[in-house]
């Protein structure tokens, strides 16, 4: 996609939706959403699974921070899914910019606002996240 610089980081910011094929770890594309952007443009985001990882069921904080997303409330999605806010997955806003370029990263949809109000206070409370890691990402 070719957008002029500006717009590009317009659409990096808080809430957007993405997908990429260029996690190097895993085999396929993936959905995230974008949590924060610090002042050094390193993106924060979480990944969105189709399901809850089973090795996450008997450990409470880590459910806590599973955010539902119901297919109903976003077209993209072709079953109920969740945003994964376990942990802090983190890009340089460059990457992203370069894989939009490139059409390995597409925009697919942004967070309703309520939707990323919830996450936004879910993760606050956590004590998965270090009070530094919540002033950059989540505030």
């Amino acid at each position: 996609m070719d957008l002029p610089e500006t717009l590009y980081n317009e659409v990096i910011k808080r809430g957007q939706i993405l997908h990429s094929d260029n996690f190097v770890d895993i085999g396929h594309g993936k959905f995230f959403v974008i949590i924060g952007v610090t002042d050094d443009s390193i993106v924060g985001f979480f990944f969105i699974n189709s399901n809850i990882n089973r090795f996450l069921w008997d450990k409470p904080e880590q459910m806590a921070v599973q955010y539902p997303l119901l297919k109903n409330d976003y077209g993209f999605l072709h079953h109920d899914s969740f945003i994964c806010a376990t942990k802090i997955m983190k890009l340089v806003k460059a990457e992203i910019i370069a894989g939009l370029k490139e059409d390995s990263v597409t925009m697919i949809d942004v967070l309703k606002p309520e939707h990323l109000n919830d996450v936004l206070e879910t993760v606050r409370q956590s004590d998965l996240f270090s009070e530094s890691e919540k002033r950059l990402y989540f505030y």
